[in-house]
């Protein structure tokens, strides 16, 4: 209830000031800067050469890489190649992973879906049986681990995605077909698939009720739609795979836009409803349903004063101030956390609406928007001052590596010294790199190099 008592005091807030800068907001305007990608990207060139169809990973940029890898003298480029080599590598040994591995199974009694515990729900210490369960925001209860299905998905993905990266820069055949070996038994093989759906992805034990919460445990899926346009260019891609691939994700599309879970979830104004539009747009585009991801992204970038209430709770204006915070993340016991984790989901659409000619990175309304955000986080992440709000536990390696992920884009969309100098802090400090990140991080080690201006 929280959640939406803070989406009505924000939405007061807003309206408040909407009245008073109504003038200053019919003057604003949206970046017209024409897309990079056509509505049908499938045969998108560039330079006489095909461009990946990929959608958060920027296809210029892949395409880029791959010209420096292939000229076989540029340092940086191999040492990248020679990474990711060695890691897909690692991956052909690995067998495939499914849902149906999993010894518990969701109340309806079907392996083939997908089952996760709500990670912050502890058993009840007032009753004989720890039923209904209890919440402890930002306490992750150990139980939730015992069921794989949320881990094997995050390895299952970051396993496709660098055996399609490893095809992509070498045209290795092994690597696609290993990918499409992995594909096929989460999503497609009779015995294993998964269901197009996540209603059982935060079970609550003891409340007798679904929990649209769930649908965010999914989100590596998103990543996982550059990691099937990648592979489509491989000639050992199978055209069956990519069908059946395809009608999954069109079947769980559809789960997103129409089920009661879906669009609960969806109207969520924090992290949950931000991921969830990442889903969106990520999958529609796979589906060439390019409509829908830019609809999805402009409903973001209206005020509060012609947004259709449908709209409102995905409104950049409602999910950050314009002080930069955050206000439907400041509330949890690890806000810091939460603060980084949102953003990165904000960011994500930004790189998504790159592609489509939608400018997230500059909107902004009444001061507020992704820089301002960004500009609040950073001199608490390196520790310059104080977090002032909840924060439970210390900024951990992976929200640290998240938050240099988006620093990343800053210095390519924004410019200036200082997020490069905040990028060097965070690369001093060895963390782990997200493979939809490595591209972004090679680019800024060529602007660090010299070879590139910023």
């Amino acid at each position: 209830m929280s959640e939406y008592r803070n989406l009505i005091i924000a939405v007061v807030i807003l309206i408040s000031i909407s009245i008073i800068n109504q003038s200053a907001l019919q003057g604003m305007s949206i970046s017209d800067s024409g897309p990079k990608n056509p509505t049908n990207p499938q045969a998108n060139t560039f330079e006489g050469a095909k461009l990946p169809r990929t959608i958060i990973l920027d296809p210029h940029e892949m395409l880029k890489m791959k010209q420096a890898i292939m000229k076989q003298n540029d340092s940086i480029a191999q040492d990248f190649l020679k990474t990711i080599i060695t890691e897909a590598d690692s991956v052909l040994h690995k067998r495939p992973i499914s849902v149906t591995e999993k010894t518990e199974l969701p109340p309806n009694g079907t392996k083939h879906d997908y089952f996760a515990l709500a990670s912050y729900e502890w058993p009840n210490p007032n009753t004989s049986n720890g039923l209904p369960y209890v919440s402890r925001d930002g306490q992750t209860n150990p139980e939730t681990l015992l069921i794989k299905d949320r881990k094997y998905l995050e390895e299952m993905v970051d396993r496709v995605m660098i055996l399609a990266l490893a095809s992509y820069f070498t045209d290795n055949p092994k690597y696609a077909l290993k990918a499409q070996e992995l594909l096929r038994v989460w999503f497609l093989d009779k015995n294993t698939y998964m269901e197009p759906s996540l209603k059982y992805g935060d079970f609550e034990r003891g409340k007798g009720r679904l929990n649209p919460s769930g649908i965010i445990g999914a989100h590596h899926l998103a990543h996982l739609v550059d990691a099937i346009g990648m592979l489509e260019l491989s000639p050992k891609w199978s055209k069956s795979v990519q069908e059946g691939i395809e009608q999954w994700f069109s079947k769980y599309l559809d789960w997103l836009l129409n089920s009661d879970l879906g669009k609960r979830e969806g109207q969520r104004a924090n992290n949950h409803g931000t991921y969830y539009a990442v889903q969106v747009s990520a999958i529609a585009f796979l589906l060439n349903k390019s409509d829908i991801t830019k609809q999805l992204l402009e409903s973001t970038m209206q005020g509060l004063s012609n947004a259709p209430l449908e709209n409102v709770s995905r409104l950049i204006s409602v999910k950050i101030n314009p002080d930069g915070t955050q206000p439907f993340e400041i509330s949890r016991a690890n806000s810091f956390h939460y603060h980084i984790w949102n953003l990165y989901g904000l960011d994500l659409l930004a790189r998504i609406g790159d592609q489509l000619g939608v400018d997230l990175w500059n909107y902004q309304i009444h001061g507020g928007g992704i820089r301002k955000a960004l500009d609040f986080i950073v001199p608490y992440a390196l520790g310059n001052q104080t977090w002032p709000y909840s924060k439970i536990k210390v900024l951990s390696d992976e929200d640290l590596s998240f938050l240099k992920g988006i620093v990343c884009q800053a210095i390519l969309h924004y410019g200036g010294q200082s997020y490069l100098q905040v990028y060097r802090s965070l690369e001093a400090k060895n963390l782990p790199l997200k493979v939809q990140d490595s591209v972004c991080d090679i680019h800024i080690k060529y602007i660090d190099s010299g070879s590139l201006k910023n």
